[in-house]
């Protein structure tokens, strides 16, 4: 996963080189073509360092110091995109036009995902086990991607109006979005330190990752609730904004149960909830929207 998210990371660096244009971030900076060509090339050089220590060659040169320069690389990336978001803002590009600012909250949120993926992945040791080593790839995929989601609706905050439900402030968006990011971060820890610690440990591991999940696919299931047009910082979004938004997590919640419950293994008590719950989470996504 590591040199996938390098690679991709990679190709976006020489897609900025390539179409290099001044870029205007409405009332936050303005970007000339030098400054986006250099960002680019940053963009390259961190997704090849993520890359390169796919060849043999290199690791048999200095495993540990790739292994280094890789989590360095996968963190500056995480804190590029992180920047960008806090400065989300509509954007002007010469010669092609002006980009929403959720679209533009979308684009940096993926290179978010490339890097923390990566992140999270060079810490990870798969299991003996084929079976649940493929399960914890999944769970630690999809950790990922509510992590994702934070940092989107962290990006998109402003004033909230859900229209005939909820009214809110950037204050509102900003929590919900580092909650996800915090329970996206102990769902990753949860898979990374099972195998860790004495059996009281692990099964107290076991019980928070079935209640982290619980919570973030009830988040998803309250946000179904509220399905409706919205309008966000004067700009009207269609009802599939806040649909796509309740099914992500949602849906992440209860395979991250799931996920979880199978990898633990576990006859009794915690597999019998982990159980029971991901069904029900899965059962209530209908029920909310329908509410």
């Amino acid at each position: 996963m590591p040199y996938l998210m390098g690679l991709l990371v990679a190709f976006e660096g020489v897609a900025l080189i390539v179409l290099a244009r001044r870029v205007e971030l409405v009332d936050v900076m303005v970007m000339d073509r030098t400054i986006v060509m250099v960002l680019g090339l940053a963009l390259f050089i961190l997704g090849m360092v993520l890359f390169v220590p796919l060849f043999p060659q290199l690791q048999r040169a200095g495993e540990r110091l790739m292994w280094r320069l890789q989590v360095g690389a996968a963190v500056t990336i995480i804190a590029i995109s992180l920047l960008f978001l806090a400065m989300a803002a509509p954007i002007i590009i010469e010669g092609v036009g002006s980009i929403g600012k959720r679209y533009a909250v979308l684009a940096t949120a993926q290179l978010f995902f490339l890097g923390i993926t990566a992140l999270v992945f060079l810490f990870y040791e798969a299991a003996q086990d084929r079976r649940k080593a493929w399960l914890e790839w999944v769970g630690i995929l999809a950790s990922c991607l509510v992590m994702t989601e934070g940092v989107v609706i962290f990006g998109l905050r402003g004033d909230l109006n859900i229209h005939g439900q909820l009214e809110a402030g950037p204050a509102f968006m900003t929590v919900i979005g580092i909650a996800l990011v915090a329970l996206g971060v102990i769902e990753v820890v949860v898979f990374n330190r099972r195998r860790e610690g004495t059996e009281r440990a692990i099964e107290l591991l076991d019980w928070s990752g079935v209640a982290v999940s619980v919570v973030i696919g009830a988040l998803g299931l309250f946000a179904l609730t509220l399905v409706t047009s919205m309008t966000l910082d004067g700009v009207i979004y269609d009802y599939y904004w806040l649909l796509a938004a309740g099914l992500v997590p949602g849906l992440l919640g209860p395979l991250l149960d799931y996920t979880q419950t199978m990898v633990s293994d576990r006859e009794g008590p915690t597999m019998d909830v982990g159980l029971v719950t991901t069904i029900g989470l899965l059962i209530a996504i209908p029920i909310a929207l329908l509410l």
